[in-house]
C-alpha cells in the first residue's frame, strides 16, 4: 500500500507582467532604498516590518537542537550544524508577507553573521551557508558562501523573480561543513538581517501548476496536474527525485490549449519515498516549479524473479529460473505437508540462470521448490 502527501501549493509570476506593473521606475527605485523587514536580534526572534509588511519571527529547522541570544545582541542555532554536505533540515528562516491588495518588491538581503569564537583560533561551527525561498521549494541556491569567527556583512542580491511576489515569501538560511575545535561549540550566530524592498499597492496576474498523484493496481504511480496562466508553447516537465533535492525529467509536455496532463510513472525506482513535480519554460525563457509532493511507498517494488520450470535428473534436479535484479536468492525443497527439506542459496545475475539442487534420499513423488529474496517467494511444483 503507498500513500502521498501533497506540499502547499506555490504560486509563481510571469515576467510579462512584471514588466508592466513595474513601469512605474520611481516607485521601484524608492523600493530599493527601504527596508521591507529587519531582525535586529536584540533579545527577540521578531523583526521589524515594513510598510504594509507582515513579518515572522526568526526560526530554528527541526535538526537544530537550540537556539539562544548571546548579550542580548545576537542570536544562534546551536547544535544540529551537519559536518558534511547541506541537511535540508538544518536551517534558520524567516519569512515576510505582503498586506492585502500589496504584492513585494524585494531586491537585496544584508545577513550579518558568523559561526561561533569558541574553541581554537579558527572557531566552530558551519564553515559553508547557503540561501534558498519557497519560490522553488528551497530546490536551489540563490547564492552561498563561507563563513569565519568574525563578523562579516554577507550581501545577496535578488534575481527578478523576488521583484513580483504576490503575498508571502520564506527564506531559509543553512549552514553545513561543520567543525567543532577542542573546547568548541557547533553553533551559527546572527548579529543583524536586513531585507531591502517594499510592499506595492496592486495584484499580480497569477500562475499556478497543481500536481497530484495516486497510485495504482499496476503498482505504478499516476500523476495528474493542471497549468493555469501559461502561454502557448510553454514546455511542462514532469521531474522525479529519490531524495527531495536532485531532480531528474521523466516526461515531458507541450501547452497547446489543454491545460490538464496526466502520466502513469511505471518505472518509479526502487526507494521508500519519491518526489516529484512540474517546471515550466515558457517560449520568452522564464521558468517557473510546481510545489514538490513525496509519494510514500509503504512496500517497496522488487524486481521479479520466477522458477521457469524444474527437470529431475537422478537424485538431483535442475532449475531453469528468470531474474531480474542480480543478488542472493534462496531456493528451498519443501515436501507436501510443508517440511523444509533442503535450502540453498544461489548467487545469481540478472538473466535465465541454471541452478542444480541435490535432493538426496527422499521418496519418489510429488514436492515444492521456492525461490525467495526479500520476503518475495515464487513457487513452483514438481514430481521426483
Amino acid at each position: 500500500m503507498k500513500t502521498f502527501y501533497a506540499a502547499t501549493w506555490a504560486r509563481s509570476m510571469r515576467s510579462k507582467e512584471l514588466a508592466l506593473l513595474l513601469a512605474s521606475f520611481t516607485i521601484l527605485s524608492v523600493g530599493r532604498s527601504q527596508t521591507a523587514g529587519n531582525w535586529s536580534f536584540t533579545n527577540s526572534v521578531a523583526g521589524a516590518p515594513g510598510t504594509s509588511i507582515t513579518v515572522s519571527n526568526f526560526t530554528l529547522g527541526p535538526s537544530i537542537v537550540s537556539g539562544a541570544y548571546n548579550g542580548g545582541t545576537e542570536y544562534f542555532g546551536e547544535g544540529g550544524w551537519p559536518s558534511g554536505a547541506l541537511d535540508p533540515n538544518a536551517y534558520m528562516q524567516f519569512s515576510l508577507t505582503a498586506a492585502t491588495g500589496h504584492y513585494l518588491v524585494l531586491t537585496t538581503i544584508n545577513l550579518v553573521q558568523r559561526h561561533s569564537s569558541t574553541g581554537t583560533a579558527a572557531g566552530s561551527g558551519p564553515n559553508n551557508w547557503s540561501i534558498r525561498s519557497s519560490m522553488d521549494n528551497y530546490a536551489t541556491d540563490i547564492t552561498s558562501g563561507t563563513m569565519t569567527p568574525a563578523y562579516v556583512t554577507y550581501t545577496v542580491n535578488l534575481p527578478a523573480a523576488f521583484q513580483a511576489i504576490p503575498s508571502t515569501v520564506t527564506f531559509r538560511v543553512y549552514g553545513y561543513n561543520a567543525t567543532v575545535t577542542s573546547g568548541g561549540i557547533n553553533r551559527f550566530v546572527y548579529d543583524n538581517i536586513s531585507v531591502l524592498g517594499q510592499a506595492i499597492s496592486g495584484v499580480l496576474a497569477e500562475q499556478s501548476i497543481r500536481l497530484t498523484a495516486n497510485t495504482t493496481s499496476r503498482n505504478s504511480i499516476a500523476l495528474q496536474w493542471q497549468a493555469d496562466g501559461f502561454t502557448a508553447g510553454t514546455d511542462l516537465t514532469l521531474q522525479r527525485s529519490v531524495n527531495g533535492s536532485d531532480f531528474f525529467p521523466v516526461h515531458q509536455q507541450e501547452l497547446a490549449g489543454n491545460n490538464a496532463f496526466h502520466y502513469e510513472d511505471a518505472a518509479a525506482p526502487n526507494a521508500a519515498t519519491l518526489f516529484y513535480r512540474v517546471t515550466a519554460s515558457e517560449p520568452d525563457g522564464t521558468s517557473y516549479y510546481s510545489p514538490t509532493i513525496s509519494v510514500q511507498q509503504d512496500v517497496v517494488k522488487t524486481k521479479n524473479a520466477q522458477i521457469r520450470a524444474v527437470i529431475t535428473q537422478g537424485a538431483s534436479i535442475k532449475t531453469l529460473l528468470h531474474i531480474e535484479e542480480t543478488g542472493t536468492y534462496q531456493l528451498s525443497v519443501w515436501s507436501q505437508d510443508g517440511r523444509a527439506l533442503s535450502r540453498q542459496m544461489v548467487q545469481a545475475s540478472a538473466g535465465d540462470p541454471v541452478a542444480d539442487i541435490s535432493v538426496g534420499s527422499y521418496p519418489h513423488g510429488i514436492y515444492i521448490l521456492t525461490l525467495s529474496k526479500d520476503g518475495q517467494n515464487s513457487a513452483r511444483q514438481f514430481v521426483y
